[in-house]
């Protein structure tokens, strides 16, 4: 999927547009650059999986190995390893937000001014002080058009960024965001790359000999084979218990390597190798949400069968969301996410937590709403039929894009025909489905779509949905939305727009894209169920004795 390229401009502007409210983590206002500093590790020290304490029961000597189905050490800057490397302003692990590489931050009223103070005692590996012109560069790099590399995210909508001293850095933004612009992603040294073109980004050579601000420096590289990776004794929340860090790059089964001692930690699994570490108790399965991707299924509202929102509400209510979750061996606990929401705001309910969870499962309600709008079995073959049409339709399933995907869409055809609507299952290549969605030329499709609320909603309700839905109500409250600053009443338009969702049912959703990762239980600290896997690698540790 491709970012839009906006341009960030250096310019001094040192001001808070309309008054200041200061952020620490947690959400209490108060100045905490020194508190945070004498409270960040204690805080944090007691949130790892497990009992025991890494001084008591750590094996000190030991190392970690860490299996990565990629083809070499360039790739670490997209996945959970980089963040043994490199820091980022800050952490998010569920609802909580602690600091990073920023010590604490603010924002204007209007969430379109964020100022971040970063600590100052962080180094390069090198030995070269970390600083605000780092972050700086890295934001500007990410919006490169040679690069848009994805960890910016909400990076992309600043307009121009303030350096007002080594320690302080303010972004003006295009539109308000409140979900910590640029929070998440990683900062990489401009001492080292502002002279190299970004257009070679993806070959620079410094991937293969990296140097970090994070819990771990580069040791050695063999290529298409290894990273080595030692603890770092200047790192600022002390040097981590485990000494070193083996990421072997390889396709090979992730099963075999780590039942055989081949490796501790596997990153990114499918449905099989999920299931069978979940029955061996010497590992645990890790999940990362990622809220920022869901997984849909489009109705083309052209077709006869789904022009009616009844029949599109009855499908949403036929498909047993939850079954299809346990099928891919994803956690009972995983939210299901139902209804679009203004995710931009960190203290809004969607990123608190208060999901809107959809259409529940309820196949009797799906049979009514299917007979009220006409669709009924009247010769009794189990399909549904009206004005001599049945209820039948053809779902294109991009399978190696979508995990598992043929095995969902087995899933969906049988739960559909248990309501009387039948279901050919086509299985096609990405460029066939995003060619067919362009064209129009498709009856249903899932597909995986990022989760942007002011750009999901216009491909789906405005004159750009590739699936024939236009409600004239929506985008007039979507050009509303352009024209709001204040996060209050933009809460209220994103609160309309999601009771016509509801109502015309336009898509479905069906889950956001979740990545299982595993580790061996002897490997202790690591943190379910948010995307920052490895996220706080100085605090792991490896447990004497166990294998």
């Amino acid at each position: 999927m491709s970012l839009v390229y906006l341009g960030i401009q250096m310019r001094q502007n040192t001001d808070l547009a309309g008054g200041e409210e200061r952020w620490t983590p947690g959400g209490v206002s108060r100045s905490m650059r020194s508190l945070t500093r004498r409270l960040a590790i204690p805080l944090i020290a007691g949130l790892g999986f497990g009992c025991g304490s890494a001084s008591e029961d750590a094996d000190r000597g030991a190392t970690m190995t860490i299996l990565m189905d990629g083809n070499d050490v360039n790739e670490i800057r997209l996945w959970a390893p980089k963040y043994l490397l490199w820091l980022p302003l800050v952490d998010r692990y569920g609802p909580d937000i602690r600091p990073r590489l920023a010590e604490s931050w603010e924002h204007s009223p209007d969430y379109r001014t964020w100022t971040f103070h970063l600590r100052d005692d962080v180094r390069w590996h090198d030995g070269v002080p970390v600083t605000a012109h780092d972050v700086a560069f890295s934001l500007e790099l990410f919006a490169h058009p040679d690069v848009l590399f994805r960890a910016g995210g909400p990076a992309l909508w600043v307009d121009s960024i303030s350096v007002p001293d080594d320690h302080t850095i303010t972004l003006a933004l295009t539109r308000p965001v409140g979900d910590l612009p640029g929070g998440w992603m990683v900062v990489f040294p401009r001492h080292l790359l502002h002279d190299l073109d970004p257009a070679d980004f993806y070959e620079w050579d410094f991937w293969t000999r990296p140097v970090g601000n994070g819990p771990y420096r580069f040791v050695r590289h063999v290529p298409k084979t290894m990273l080595e990776l030692e603890s770092n004794p200047d790192f600022y929340a002390g040097e981590p218990a485990i000494k070193s860090v083996v990421v072997k790059f390889s396709s090979a089964d992730p099963v075999i390597e780590l039942t055989t001692g081949g490796a501790d930690v596997a990153i990114g699994l499918g449905p099989d190798a999920v299931l069978r570490f979940k029955a061996d108790p010497r590992f645990v399965v890790y999940y990362r949400y990622d809220w920022g991707v869901l997984e849909v299924i489009y109705w083309n509202h052209r077709h006869p069968l789904f022009a009616d929102a009844k029949v599109r509400r009855a499908l949403s209510h036929a498909i047993d969301r939850r079954a299809l979750s346990r099928m891919l061996n994803f956690p009972e606990e995983m939210p299901l996410v139902g209804g679009v929401s203004n995710k931009d705001l960190v203290d809004h309910p969607y990123t608190r937590g208060g999901r809107d969870q959809g259409p529940t499962y309820d196949p009797e309600t799906a049979k009514r709403l299917l007979e009220q709008a006409g669709w009924i079995d009247r010769d009794g073959d189990g399909v549904r039929e009206r004005a001599g049409r049945e209820a039948r339709f053809t779902l294109l399933t991009p399978s190696e894009y979508i995990p598992d995907g043929e095995a969902q869409a087995l899933l969906i055809q049988h739960q559909l025909r248990s309501v009387g609507v039948a279901v050919e299952i086509r299985p096609v290549d990405w460029a066939a489905a995003q060619d067919a969605y362009r064209t129009g030329d498709f009856e249903a499709m899932i597909a995986i779509v990022p989760n942007a609320p002011s750009r999901i909603l216009r491909t789906w309700f405005g004159e750009l949905s590739g699936f024939g839905y236009y409600e004239a109500e929506a985008v007039r409250l979507l050009h509303a939305l352009d024209a709001e600053l204040d996060p209050e009443a933009q809460d209220t338009l994103y609160a309309r727009i999601n009771e016509i969702f509801h109502r015309d049912m336009p898509v479905t959703f069906l889950f956001p894209m979740i990545e299982p990762d595993v580790a061996h239980r002897r490997i202790r600290g690591l943190r379910q169920g948010w995307p920052a896997f490895l996220g706080n690698a100085e605090e792991l540790w490896i447990e004497k004795g166990r294998r």
